[in-house]
């Protein structure tokens, strides 16, 4: 008889198998009669199947002395993408010097090298404004998805992840990044200027050229991981001595080409980037989901991606030792001169209308293109104060005038005139939407012949747990009417609004 014959010693009974070979076995399923029945496995979860290291990468899970499961849950800190063709200054640092490498955007794509730069010791770089900082145990996580246009020639360097280039063609002396160059590509920590690195994690020729990757450095106070495509291509423990990878608790990510010789050949390298993200790992900090845009640069107060930087970085109209000019504002649309902005100041001419609600400002959230990303607009609370201006406010009666501020948003046409939405399905008409309303609230203010520099009284202070949304293409509107009758059209109310918002 073939095989081995498994008999028990006092039951005499045998062990089975299935029609595959495998034994049959059926786990202790009474447990509280025969508790030392019962095995134990240690339990392992596969990170990595160790294709490029040639060791899987297994992990123990973690129980709690209460017998709980250790489950961690990602931050997000950063995300961003290049699909505008302008720098967003808001958020990216740009390091360079004269007749140095070109950078661009275009295509969903930033550019390095755009202009085929061979000269020795030039480069660019990006850097963004913000810094990450590591906390514990948990792991910081930099993705970065481009690609190269050809396989980089001697001289030729790109570097990517956490760092402060030193100049534009001087890597970081601090920080934890990948470094590309005719070499291969590497893994390369940074601890005040000594250097620890990886071996070869793939011969140049094997980094994929015209075909998206995506490049993930994970960084832990112990290690620092450099996976590409989701594939972990090599680790650098943290050095002995060292507490942590690099010496900067808290670095921003950064983005940099230059050249270490004279670049001779062609085709030029020219590395292009699509998205950068960043994530805390593990630990749930609970932080607002607006806190997490804000921090991405979706604060309300931020121009957006797409948006041609120079004078204009913020959404309010709030020029620079600049008085706001006279202006009439009318019910329809917004006057000249009053803010067309999310926010700012301006200096309204009082109208001559009772019970009519006077455009005050007004901003409109971009429709956005394949290079302005369209953002819905959250916006969470407002402040508007006022101010008397002149004292020629000769009606409705002496001593003081009643404003009530208002908010109109969602209107698809500059008008506020326009209350409802176009009918349903309006064969031959895109639909319109009209606007939405909500009170703010009412104010005092004293007209009398000495009023010039009268605060009006309250303050319109408003704040909801749950926000309005203006999606894109969309108009937010502040509206503002005399309730008490009308005004001599020869006064002047100074006033400023100010939004708590944030894009997503």
């Amino acid at each position: 008889m073939a095989g081995l014959r498994i008999e028990g010693n006092t039951s005499g009974n045998v062990v089975e198998v299935n029609a595959s070979n495998q034994l049959k076995v059926i786990p202790e399923t009474n447990v509280e009669a025969n508790p030392g029945n019962v095995g134990a496995f240690r339990l392992f979860s596969e990170n990595d199947a160790g294709a490029r290291t040639g060791t899987a990468q297994l992990v123990s899970p973690e129980t709690s002395e209460d017998f709980r499961l250790r489950v961690g849950t990602d931050t997000l800190l950063f995300s961003d993408e290049f699909n505008s063709t302008v720098q967003n200054s808001n958020i990216w640092k740009f390091i360079t010097s004269a007749t140095s490498l070109a950078v661009t955007q275009g295509a969903g794509m930033a550019t390095f090298n755009s202009n085929s730069i061979a000269t020795i010791t030039k480069g660019a770089a990006l850097q963004t404004w913000r810094h990450f900082s590591m906390f514990g145990s948990a792991p910081l996580y930099v993705e970065i998805v481009g690609t190269i246009t050809a396989t980089p020639l001697t001289g030729q360097n790109f570097c990517a992840g956490l760092g402060v280039p030193v100049s534009d063609a001087v890597e970081p002396a601090d920080g934890a990044y990948f470094r590309l160059n005719s070499s291969g590509l590497y893994g390369v920590i940074k601890y005040n200027g000594a250097e620890a690195i990886t071996g070869q994690l793939a011969a140049a020729n094997e980094v994929p050229v015209n075909a998206t990757s995506k490049y993930t450095i994970t960084v832990s106070y112990a290690r620092v991981e450099y996976w590409l495509d989701d594939v972990l291509m090599g680790t650098i423990d943290t050095p002995a001595g060292q507490s942590m990878p690099y010496m900067t608790a808290s670095l921003p990510v950064f983005l940099q080409q230059f050249n270490t010789s004279t670049v001779v050949g062609g085709p030029h390298m020219m590395a292009k980037i699509g998205t950068v993200a960043v994530s805390l790992g593990d630990v749930a900090t609970n932080m607002p989901w607006r806190e997490q845009m804000s921090g991405m640069g979706l604060n309300g107060a931020l121009a957006q991606n797409g948006i041609v930087m120079g004078t204009t970085t913020s959404t309010a109209i709030y020029p620079n030792s600049t008085n706001p000019t006279t202006a009439l504002p009318v019910n329809t649309a917004l006057t000249a001169n009053l803010p067309a902005g999310l926010g700012g100041q301006g200096l309204a001419t009082v109208w001559n209308l009772a019970a009519t609600d006077m455009v005050m400002m007004q901003y409109l959230n971009p429709v956005g293109s394949v290079n302005q990303s369209p953002s819905t607009l959250k916006i969470k609370g407002i402040k508007i104060s006022a101010a008397v201006a002149t004292a020629a406010w000769t009606a409705p009666a002496a001593g003081s005038h009643l404003l009530q501020w208002g908010l109109a948003w969602g209107h698809t046409a500059a008008t506020v005139a326009t209350v409802g939405d176009t009918a349903s399905y309006t064969i031959g008409t895109t639909t319109v939407k009209g606007n939405r309303r909500k009170v703010l609230g009412l104010m005092g203010v004293s007209t009398g012949a000495a009023a010039i520099g009268t605060l009006g009284s309250p303050e319109v202070v408003v704040n909801w747990d749950v926000p309005i949304t203006v999606n894109p293409g969309e108009y937010v509107t502040v509206l503002c009417k005399i309730i008490n009758g009308a005004a001599t059209a020869t006064g002047g109310l100074y006033f400023t609004v100010d939004f708590d918002a944030f894009f997503e």
